[in-house]
This record gives structure tokens, sequence and C-alpha cells, in this order.
């Protein structure tokens, strides 16, 4: 969905490597990251089962990913929704801030993304690990 932006705010605790967005009904959707100096590892996204399809964790893999531009940090992306988020939209940009795993940093390079189009490519949601 590409209005998750417009209904829901991601909130960041830095201290216990969360970024999270609090539900409707008091849940909270989440993305788990680990730092290790200046790379962070991104364990897992968990989205409370009634709340998916809504493009929640795109929104949080994409406020993730702005955080480490916006920051000079780099990415291991663990969490298998991530990299295959990433492979949808690997870009010459966002591939400098990604050191892994190795599977995904191999292949044909990059296209530059057309900013026009971003809400048009695929939302790999559907490889989530749901939380009931």
């Amino acid at each position: 969905n590409k209005f998750a932006r417009f209904f829901y705010t991601v909130h960041h605790n830095e201290k216990r490597g969360l970024f999270y967005v609090k539900l409707d009904d008091n849940s909270r959707a989440v993305l788990q990251y680990r730092p290790d100096g200046k790379v962070l590892d991104m364990q897992v996204i968990s989205v409370p089962y009634r709340y998916t399809g809504r493009g929640i964790a795109r929104l949080l893999t994409e406020t993730a990913f702005t955080h480490v531009i916006v920051n000079y940090y780099y990415m291991y992306l663990t969490c298998e929704y991530m990299q295959k988020y990433y492979l949808a939209v690997k870009n010459p940009d966002l591939e400098e801030y990604i050191v892994g795993p190795p599977h995904i940093l191999e292949g044909p390079d990059s296209e530059p993304l057309d900013p026009n189009i971003i809400y048009e490519l695929p939302d790999p949601e559907d490889f989530l690990i749901y939380s009931s």
C-alpha cells in the first residue's frame, strides 16, 4: 500500500535497536537491528497478522534505509524481507551502503532508479515472518 507513510509514523529506539510503528490496537510492527560499529545488522521485521498487506514492512524498510544513508552507516541485511526489497529497488546510491550477505552483493550492476516509479515497484511483503 503506497499510502502507509500517510497513516503510520515510524519511531526509532536506538538504545533497543528498533524501528517501530504503533498500531491501532496498541500492538507494534517492529524492525529489529543489531549495531556493530558503523554496520547495522537488520535482523527481522515482525508485523501483526491483522496488519499485513498495508505496506508497513515496506515503510519500516524505507525508513531504515534512509536512516542509514543520512547517518553514514552501512547495512547487513539478515532480514529476508529487506533482502528482497533491496534487490527490487537496487540502485547505485543504495548499493554502497549494503555490506551483506554475500549472495545479494553479486549479480548485474544496478540501474539508476527512476523516482517517478518508486511506488510501482514490487513490495515483497509476502516473504515476511508474521507474528500473531
